[in-house]
C-alpha cells in the first residue's frame, strides 16, 4: 500500500516537473520568434511615398492631376494621408483610387479638413493585400492662380499598415506645382544669362590656342586657331591684316586654315558691339616646304672612374631584406542557421522528456 502511493507521488512529480520543463521551452520559444519579429521589423527599409504630378508646369485655368506613389510595398493592408497646398493658387476637385500591384486600392475617406489641406484614407477590400508599386490614390485639382504663381504639395502625417497591423516605416517626398509654361521659363532664363554675358567694357580673350606665340607647319597641312572670351563678342580672323572669317554673338570661336608657304600673321579680334572696345590675340605662322630637322645631339659617354694601382676597390655592403611577415588572417564567425532556436529548443525538450520517463 505504502508502495503503491509512493508510485503515485512519484508520477504526479514527475508529471507536474514534465509540465514545467514544457511551459518554460515553449515560453522560450514564443519569446524567441517575437524578439525576431520585432527586430525584422525594426530594421526593414522605409518606403518612398512621394507626390508625382504631371507636370512641374500647369497653365492658368487648367485642371490637373497628381498621383501618390509608393514603390515596393509588401502586405499591405490600408493607410492614409494628408496632402496641404496653397488654396489661392490650387483648388482641389477631387479624388480617385489607387492601384497597387495590379490590385485596386479603395478610398475609405476623403474630406477637406480646411481649404488648404485634403485627407485621405485607403485600403484594401477585406481579407486582402497588396504587394509591388504603384499609387495610394489620384487627386485632381485647377490651377486658379496667376502665371507665375507657385504652390507646393506637402505630404503629412503618411501611415501605412500591412496584413499583421504592423506600421510600415515611410519617407514622404512632395512637389511643387508652377502657373506657366515650361517655354515660357526657359526664355526667361535665357535671357538672363544673356543679360549677365552681355556686360559692358572691354571684351578679354581668356583661353587661345596654340598657346604658343609662334608656329611653324608644312605647307598644305591644316592648322586651326581657337580663342575663347569672356563675354559675348563678334569675332573677326584676320591674316596678314585682312579679314578672312567672322563669327557673331559667341564667347568662343575657331578658324581652320590649309598652310601655304610663307610667314603669316593670324589674328583674332574679340569685339563688345555694345561698347565697340576689342580685345585681339595674334600669331606668328612660319609655313616651310619640308619639315626641319631637329639637331640630334651625340650620346654622352661617361668615363670609368680610375683607381690608384694597387688599390682594390672595397666592394658595398650587401644590404639584406627581411621577409615581410604575413598578417594573420581573422577567422570569419559562421552564422548559425534559421531555426537555431527552435532546433535547440526542441532537443531540449525532448532531452528531458526522456530523463523524467527514464526516472
Amino acid at each position: 500500500m505504502r508502495k503503491s502511493e509512493e508510485e503515485g507521488r512519484y508520477k504526479i512529480g514527475r508529471n507536474a516537473l514534465l509540465q514545467r520543463i514544457v511551459i518554460c521551452l515553449t515560453a522560450v520559444i514564443i519569446s524567441s520568434f517575437a524578439i525576431s519579429g520585432l527586430s525584422a521589423q525594426e530594421t526593414g527599409a522605409a518606403v518612398e511615398v512621394r507626390v508625382t504630378p504631371e507636370s512641374e508646369y500647369v497653365e492658368e485655368g487648367a485642371t490637373f492631376s497628381v498621383t501618390i506613389d509608393v514603390d515596393d510595398v509588401t502586405n499591405f493592408k490600408y493607410g492614409n494621408f494628408y496632402l496641404s497646398f496653397d488654396s489661392k493658387v490650387l483648388e482641389y476637385k477631387d479624388v480617385e483610387e489607387g492601384s497597387l500591384g495590379g490590385e485596386t486600392i479603395l478610398i475609405k475617406i476623403k474630406k477637406l479638413d480646411d481649404a488648404d489641406t485634403v485627407y485621405v484614407n485607403v485600403g484594401m477590400p477585406l481579407g486582402e493585400t497588396a504587394n509591388g508599386s504603384g499609387h495610394l490614390a489620384e487627386l485632381t485639382f485647377k490651377a486658379k492662380g496667376e502665371e507665375g504663381d507657385t504652390s507646393k504639395l506637402d505630404l503629412s502625417n503618411v501611415f501605412l499598415v500591412d496584413k499583421s497591423s504592423t506600421k510600415i516605416p515611410a519617407e514622404w517626398i512632395g512637389a511643387e506645382i508652377k502657373i506657366g509654361s515650361e517655354k515660357e521659363e526657359d526664355e526667361e532664363e535665357d535671357e538672363e544669362e544673356l543679360s549677365e554675358e552681355v556686360t559692358p567694357g572691354s571684351p578679354k580673350i581668356t583661353v587661345s590656342k596654340p598657346a604658343e606665340a609662334v608656329i611653324g607647319n608644312v605647307v598644305r597641312e591644316l592648322r586651326t586657331f581657337n580663342i575663347s572670351v569672356n563675354q559675348i563678342a563678334d569675332i573677326s580672323w584676320q591674316i596678314n591684316g585682312s579679314e578672312v572669317q567672322t563669327n557673331e554673338s559667341v564667347t568662343e570661336a575657331s578658324f581652320t586654315k590649309s598652310a601655304v608657304i610663307g610667314t603669316w600673321n593670324v589674328s583674332a579680334i574679340a569685339t563688345n558691339t555694345t561698347t565697340s572696345l576689342s580685345d585681339t590675340h595674334s600669331w606668328i605662322w612660319h609655313v616651310t616646304l619640308t619639315a626641319t630637322p631637329s639637331p640630334t645631339l651625340a650620346p654622352r659617354v661617361t668615363p670609368a672612374p680610375t683607381r690608384a694601382p694597387g688599390v682594390t676597390p672595397t666592394p658595398k655592403s650587401a644590404v639584406t631584406t627581411r621577409p615581410t611577415a604575413k598578417p594573420k588572417s581573422t577567422p570569419t564567425p559562421t552564422p548559425k542557421p534559421a531555426g537555431f532556436e527552435v532546433i535547440f529548443a526542441i532537443a531540449m525538450l525532448a532531452i528531458a522528456f526522456l530523463l523524467v520517463r527514464k526516472r
